[in-house]
């Protein structure tokens, strides 16, 4: 129809009014008929908005009231499951917490025990091997002192043995040196006596050249030199200036000498003087033979030092005694003259000894 009414306008049967008023009525048509078909279809459409509206939030709510119900009752169905893993998670680690607790507490009293165990060991280890570093010590020691001891029993038994040597020795070289020294003293005073008689005769003929040159000397230097003269008089006074001096000199010399010797003597005094009262004090309880070897073995120790070596060989000097003469007593009976009395003093020799011993640790 709209294509009819377009080729009726467009033909030139019709005029330009005519042609505008169709094409103004036809307009005024169509809208009319677009307003009316659109309010119908708008409700129509409205209709049926609203229905499927209702519709859509019916199909909604019955789909999510049966999603909400299945998934409620599939998390109903999670949480008891939930609960009842729970449950048996709780009663299965409770069992395994009990078989562990047993493995924890077997296992750690079995390290305490081999703790235990290997803490003793230990204690007896350490235990023997003090035991074992004790006796080697006290092993050590014992060999120590005995070679101690043995080296001044022999040490005394040396002095003693040498002195015995030495006696006969000189005893051997005085016989041997006697009978030598005889041979050439007789020898040499035959020769020394001719040789005197010679030197003697020489120096008579020397005295009396002398003499004849010393007259001779007098005579001319009396006569050549006057003694007047100034120069005569300085060489006497040089002369006796000279002699002055070296007198003086010889004297401070000498003096000097006596001061030295004056001094070293003094201090020798001094010293042997102490060194006497210290040996006396220290071998007045020994016997003869015992203050030969102590003094022996005390002979090149210094003074200061006299006590201790006193205590370190008196041992061995009473043991090598007891060693030799064991049937003997260690001190015979002396005598000890008092104001022209004598009296025995064996017991106090005897007494004295025995103290010394247990000092000695004998």
């Amino acid at each position: 129809m709209a294509h009819s009414i377009d080729e009726l306008l467009s033909s030139g049967a019709l005029s330009e009014e005519v042609r505008s008023s169709i094409s103004e009525a036809w307009e005024t048509k169509q809208s009319e008929l677009r307003e009316e078909v659109a309010s119908e279809l708008r409700e129509e459409f409205a209709e049926r908005y609203e229905n499927d509206k209702s519709q859509i939030v019916e199909a909604m709510d019955t789909m999510i009231g049966e999603v909400i119900a299945k998934e409620l009752e599939e998390f109903q169905a999670d949480k008891a499951k939930v609960a009842e893993d729970r449950v048996a998670y709780r009663k299965h680690m409770s069992e395994h917490a009990n078989v562990l607790n047993d493995f924890v507490m077997e296992t750690l009293r079995k390290e305490i025990n081999e703790l235990r165990e290997d803490r003793e060991a230990q204690d007896k280890n350490m235990a023997q091997l003090e035991g074992f570093v004790l006796e080697q010590l006290t092993k050590e020691l014992n060999e120590f002192h005995e070679d101690k001891r043995s080296l001044v029993e022999a040490k005394v038994k040396m002095i003693k043995e040498g002195k015995n040597v030495i006696e006969q020795t000189k005893r051997k070289f005085i016989e041997t040196a006697a009978v030598k020294v005889e041979n050439i003293l007789e020898n040499t005073i035959k020769t020394e006596l001719t040789s005197l008689k010679e030197d003697i005769q020489v120096a008579k003929e020397n005295t009396f050249g002398r003499k004849i040159f010393e007259t001779f000397a007098g005579e001319f230097m009396g006569s050549y030199l006057n003694e007047g003269t100034e120069v005569a008089k300085m060489n006497k006074e040089v002369s006796e200036l000279k002699a002055k001096l070296d007198e003086a000199k010889t004297i401070v010399a000498k003096k000097e000498v006596q001061l030295t010797e004056s001094a070293r003597k003094i201090r020798i005094a001094e010293d042997t003087a102490e060194r006497k009262l210290i040996m006396n004090e220290m071998m007045a309880p020994l016997s003869k033979q015992h203050k030969d070897i102590m003094n022996a073995l005390l002979e090149s120790t210094k003074t200061s030092d006299l006590q201790n070596a006193f205590n370190k060989y008196l041992p061995s000097v009473l043991n090598e005694e007891k060693q030799t003469k064991k049937t003997k007593v260690l001190s015979e009976s002396s005598k000890e003259i008092t104001g022209g009395k004598a009296k025995l003093a064996e017991a106090n020799v005897d007494a004295n000894i025995v103290n010394l011993r247990k000092l000695a640790g004998i």
